[in-house]
Order: structure tokens, then sequence, then C-alpha cells
């Protein structure tokens, strides 16, 4: 008969165990889902360092939730929390000097948090990556490239960070023109490509500066080099950049601005 005390308080030390694994794991999830709702914030960029905070916000707010439900079932299961804690002083001692890159992650991305270099979803250059960033959380930044690779760059590591989206963008062609070219028309075949650019459907006249020809950049032996320079949006500089080539070029073919032969 005495056993079934035994068995009776290992059922309910059992189901006690369960219930606080399964409000930590409720917590987790629920973490994970009030920090990821979107608020509706008119600046992209506050709306980006705003994002960037809720997602540090959450790995930190797990972290608490997981150290909580540990140190609830250990006390379940007897033991002194007292020297454990104090043992745990002393190993975090000797772990902290074999850990002190994460904490540097760390410290890093409150920094992130603070000063808001970068956000969700803006385009980096950094750590000899480039791409844009997905998640931020305390240990690391995810960076996606163009080619869909996921980076994972410890933030301590991210050094230098160029930010490709913030407040606007210029874009700069370098055009190679043959040496026995006719200047004057051929600033007039430049100026015509850089109305049709500005007329552009596909960008939308989305134009900070419109498109404007900044003149020769360089002579070579065989070629002069013409510059063509705009500013745009960030997220408009690769499409503006490709139908500036493409307007430049449509326009030297329809214009004879070759010398003739002699």
């Amino acid at each position: 008969m005495g056993r079934f005390p035994i068995a009776a308080s290992t059922l309910t030390l059992a189901l006690r165990i369960l219930l606080i694994t399964i409000m930590a794991g409720a917590l987790w999830w629920g973490i994970g889902r009030v920090v990821r709702f979107r608020l509706p914030i008119p600046d992209p960029e506050r709306a980006r360092r705003i994002q960037a905070a809720f997602s540090l916000g959450r790995s930190l707010l797990r972290a608490v939730v997981l150290t909580v439900a540990l140190l609830m079932i250990l006390d379940l299961l007897g033991l002194n929390l007292g020297p454990l804690l104090a043992g745990a002083g002393i190993l975090g001692v000797v772990v902290g000097l074999g850990a002190q890159s994460l904490i540097r992650d760390l410290l890093a991305g409150l920094i992130i948090v603070l000063e808001g270099p970068f956000g969700i979803g803006d385009l980096i250059r950094t750590a000899g990556v480039s791409g844009k960033v997905e998640r931020i959380t305390l240990r690391a930044t995810y960076v996606r490239d163009v080619d869909g690779t996921l980076h994972v760059i410890p933030n301590s590591m991210l050094g230098v960070i160029s930010n490709l989206s913030r407040d606007w963008a210029r874009v700069i062609v370098d055009l190679p023109v043959p040496r026995g070219t006719r200047l004057e028309e051929l600033q007039e075949a430049l100026e015509q490509a850089a109305r049709a650019l500005r007329e552009d459907p596909e960008l939308k006249g989305e134009w900070l500066e419109p498109p404007m020809v900044a003149g020769i950049e360089a002579i070579g032996e065989s070629a002069f080099i013409v510059r063509v320079e705009a500013k745009t949006r960030p997220a408009d500089r690769w499409t503006a950049a490709r139908r500036l080539r493409y307007h430049l070029l449509q326009a030297l073919q329809t214009t004879p601005t070759t010398l003739p032969d002699r």
C-alpha cells in the first residue's frame, strides 16, 4: 500500500512539470505572435526600426520565459536553488571568459535597437554580404542576398554597415562612346534619353531628381566616357539603372552621332 502515495506524488509532480512546460510553450508561441503584429506607422524608416526592436524584444522575452520555467521545474524537483545559483555564479564567470563573443553579440544587438542603423526590410551591405534584412535577434542578424542565400551574421561581426535603403539613391551610368562622335548630336541624344526616362511608365515617374547628363568623365584612346546621373528612391535604383541603359542605347541607335570617314 505504501507504493500508492509515492506513485500519486510522482504523478502529481509529472503533471505539474507538464503544466509548466505547456504554459511556457504557450507563452513562447504567444510572444512570437503578438510581437510580430504591424503598427500603422506612415514613416517607413520608423516602422522598420520599431519592427527591429520588436524582433529583439521577442528574443529577450523568450529567454526570460525559458529561464523562469527551468527554475520552476528545478524547484519542483526539490533542488536547493541557493547553492545551485551560487555555483552557477562561479560557473558563469568561467563560462563568461569563454563566451565573450556571445556577450559582444548581445551588446551589439542592443546597440542596433538603440541607434537603429537599419531595420527589418532594409537593404544593407556589411561583413562582405549584401542583401535584405529578414530578422534581427539579440545574437545575430539574418540577411538574404539576391540569389536567395540566407546569411546569419553575429551582431558583433557586422562592422561597417552600409544602408542602401535610407532616404535616396543616386543612379550613375557611365556610357562609353567612340571618339569619332559628334558631341552636339550626342548631347541631344542623351537628353532625349533622359526625357524618355522621366516619362517611363515602369518607373511611375518617382524621381527625386530628374536624369541629367553630368558630362564627359574620362577620355581614352578609342572612346570617351559620358556620365548620366539620376536621383531616385532606394527601392527603384536597380530598375532605374536598367531603364536608363535601355533608353541611352535606344537614343544612340536612332541618332546618327558618328562622324563620317574622311
